[in-house]
């Protein structure tokens, strides 16, 4: 709640008068740590491993055309080549820092309220909470000079570009529980398309396969093609339920960004509750999917 430069969906929620019962009751929940019981995430998932779709490996085909290259990679090589805006790098002259507004400003006023639409078409479905930001263009060449510099531990990539910022617009459904989650998924790769003739360009599952720097996050995103104006641009859909999204959200701006500057075991607890968030999910999937 203090971090009021960086607000994410947990402080919209917990501020609003409506949901902020049931925001309290999830992280009291997660804080509780009832489940994994002083157990680490990684002995949990050995012993309970989680069933179900939300659990299956994601198609090579999806990500990759038949010729072994990466969907993504292909059209955002198209989108730069069309856009000299996203071919701006790490030290922008005065001039590109006109095309980067410029860029941001399509983005926000363009870009965003399509997906807007699109996304609560698939949220509608499975009575999903829908969530909609674009990058300005401070926070476009900011990502740009840390992924150029290196981040979480990885090697920089000095030729980052503008343009490879997939996420520049971000999207977010939220749904009760695995459940719907599963159902979300199936719609979403139905609506938007795989494949050669979809707008699906990649397709990630932290539930088949979690992150190793971070194991905890549960999420599954999309990377997705729209068209605006006549000219392409991507989005990020980021689906997941509601106990991981406000365990996600308590990790981002205190661990992975830790804005507010807690303390060692502040983060600690809030790691501790995000694998706990994950390790009920998993749980979940597994009383319904009997082997």
């Amino acid at each position: 709640m203090a971090d009021d430069k960086h607000p994410l969906d947990v402080v919209s929620n917990l501020k609003d008068r409506a949901r902020r019962p049931a925001a309290l009751a999830t992280i009291r929940e997660l804080a509780d740590e009832k489940l994994l019981a002083g157990r680490d995430l990684t002995e949990f998932t050995a012993e309970n491993p989680g069933r179900g779709p939300l659990f299956a490996p994601t198609p090579r085909e999806l990500n990759q055309h038949q010729d072994g290259l990466s969907r993504k990679a292909t059209y955002v090589a198209r989108c730069k080549s069309l856009d000299a805006a996203r071919t701006v790098g790490a030290e922008p002259s005065v001039d590109e820092r006109v095309l980067v507004s410029d860029y941001s400003r399509r983005l926000v006023d363009e870009v965003a309220p399509q997906v807007q639409v699109e996304v609560r078409r698939s949220a509608r479905v499975v009575d999903g909470a829908v969530s909609v930001r674009a990058k300005d263009d401070l926070g476009l060449l900011d990502k740009v000079a840390r992924m150029a510099e290196g981040i979480d531990g990885r090697p920089g990539r000095p030729k980052y570009q503008v343009g490879d910022a997939i996420d520049a617009v971000g999207a977010r459904i939220v749904v009760p529980d695995t459940v719907r989650l599963e159902h979300l998924v199936s719609e979403v790769k139905d609506r938007f398309g795989t494949g050669d003739g979809g707008r699906i360009l990649e397709m990630e599952n932290m539930y088949s396969d979690p992150k190793p720097h971070n194991p905890s996050y549960r999420v599954v995103p999309f990377i997705i093609a729209v068209e605006v104006a006549g000219m392409p641009y991507t989005f990020e859909l980021q689906v997941c339920t509601w106990r991981s999204s406000i365990a996600s959200d308590l990790e981002h701006n205190t661990v992975y960004k830790p804005h507010i500057r807690p303390t060692p075991g502040e983060q600690e607890k809030v790691r501790r509750m995000q694998a706990e968030a994950a390790a009920l999910d998993q749980d979940e999937t597994r009383s319904r999917w009997h082997v």
